[in-house]
């Protein structure tokens, strides 16, 4: 008798079926699992970004800004936009954190799928930015929130001294 090797027809089988069996548990776990990642993926890369701004902004010795586009919720999207602020070109002014004549716009960042970026308010109004010492240009301080159709919420508060501090919250009005 030859000494064989490999699977047989019924083994491969079975383990096919044990494969979709366990990929029909998981597909509802990781699909419920999706939005809450991407939620939490725009909020430290709102983050990250508004170091960015703060780095630079020192490094250029330039004030920077940044515009928040936002939505009403059910919608999805909104996003942030920083540019120089330097008041360069035909009716450009400086440190204003509009974007306004020619200024150079640094990057734009548009909220993932299924994510709303629903307020900005900084000194009452959705800008902000910083300026060469790495303080809220113009003193514009406060917060900006988002949030996905998964009952979950990140809040970016904005501090005089430049600091940033992510929360996240289930309802919306207490935050942790």
């Amino acid at each position: 008798m030859k000494n064989t090797k490999g699977f047989t027809l019924i083994e491969v089988i079975v383990v096919c079926v044990l494969i979709g069996l366990m990929a029909t548990i998981a597909i509802p776990s990781i699909s419920g699992w999706l939005p809450n990642y991407r939620l939490k993926a725009a909020a430290r890369e709102l983050y990250s970004s508004m170091q960015k701004v703060r780095l630079e902004a020192a490094k250029r010795n330039v004030d920077i800004g940044i515009m928040f586009t936002t939505v009403t919720y059910p919608a999805t999207g909104g996003g942030y936009t920083a540019f120089i602020d330097d008041g360069s070109g035909t009716g450009g002014i400086a440190s204003n954190a509009i974007q306004d004549g020619s200024e150079t716009t640094l990057f734009h960042v548009t909220m993932p799928a299924g994510c709303s970026l629903i307020t900005a308010s900084f000194s009452s109004v959705p800008r902000t930015g910083y300026n060469s010492r790495g303080l809220p240009l113009g003193n514009r301080v406060g917060s900006a929130e988002m949030r996905n159709n998964k009952s979950k919420w990140y809040q970016l508060s904005l501090s005089n001294s430049g600091y940033i501090k992510i929360r996240k919250s289930t309802d919306g009005s207490s935050w942790n």
